[in-house]
């Protein structure tokens, strides 16, 4: 008899659903993370995000209990509780704009992009989706999400840029794998946030935010904590190698047990090719 497959493992252990933890992981936050969320919540080596975003979605949590309670805390001008209330504003923007623009979720809310050609590569979107580009940050993201249903947000908009500006992806496909893996997915803010990475959406000046997964990765994930919890068999590689492990030496990747191609992919696309791709691409579009 074959063993029952437990896919569930690791949602289990990353999330607890209910009102009651909603109110628990709210004053975990405040009591743990707050004072730190400015500049932590970059930070997806760090537990300074709030971990609230199911919670709202589901209802277990109103997004008013969530504002009065940091006021509460924070009663005096406080740059990390600031930072945390703008975050629930945009929370609310993203409805407000769902509720004036139905179309959001399937439409690019700026027309000009329905010119815009995404040619649908499904080979290059499966390696997307489970984490085997070659760009370790990138990887470490997925990877994340299909493990626990969660992905931090700053990896999510590194995801998201890599998708549709290096790889050339619709984003539509990419809010489709969200909505189907997130446990926070929410058809307001995963389409406003998509269309927000894909520079389709509510943003002035959208294609030349091109995020550089090998710079986002050293920047927010120093010591390559992140990327080691989910990509494993890069562990051995100097924190220097460890974001961009094609620019190592062969003896530096022979020390850490890493083969190319082999053990760990090589990267599927050329960062800085694909980069000038969008955005000529792109600019095309405002000629």
């Amino acid at each position: 008899m074959l063993p029952k497959l437990r896919w569930y493992d690791g949602l289990s252990a990353a999330w607890s659903p209910g009102e009651a933890d909603a109110r628990q992981q709210l004053t975990e936050f405040i009591a743990t993370g707050l004072d730190a969320y400015s500049e932590g919540r970059d930070r997806p080596d760090r537990p300074f995000v709030s971990r609230l975003s199911p919670h709202l979605h589901f209802g277990e949590l109103s997004p008013n209990q969530a504002w009065y309670a940091i006021k509460a805390a924070r009663p005096e001008p406080d740059d990390n509780a600031d930072r945390f209330l703008a975050e629930l504003g945009w929370r609310e923007f993203s409805y407000n704009l769902l509720y004036h623009e139905p179309t959001l979720v399937d439409r690019n809310l700026q027309r000009k992009f329905d010119r815009m050609t995404w040619p649908a590569d499904e080979g290059l979107l499966a390696a997307w989706q489970r984490g085997r580009t070659g760009v370790p940050f990138v990887d470490a993201g997925m990877r994340q999400l299909w493990r626990t249903g969660y992905m931090h947000n700053r990896v999510r908009m590194v995801v998201g840029s890599f998708l549709v500006k290096n790889l050339q992806q619709d984003w539509r496909s990419g809010a489709r794998w969200f909505w189907d893996t997130l446990v926070d997915a929410d058809l307001a803010n995963n389409s406003a946030s998509w269309q927000w990475v894909a520079g389709t959406g509510a943003d002035a000046a959208p294609y030349f935010r091109i995020f550089n997964p090998v710079t986002q990765g050293r920047k927010f994930d120093p010591e390559g904590q992140y990327v080691r919890s989910y990509v494993p068999e890069l562990a051995g590689l100097p924190d220097k190698y460890l974001h961009c492990p094609w620019e190592a030496p062969e003896e530096v990747l022979l020390a850490a047990g890493v083969r190319l191609g082999d053990t760990y992919p090589l990267p599927i696309v050329d960062l800085k090719a694909s980069r000038e791709r969008a955005l000529a691409g792109f600019k095309s579009l405002s000629a």
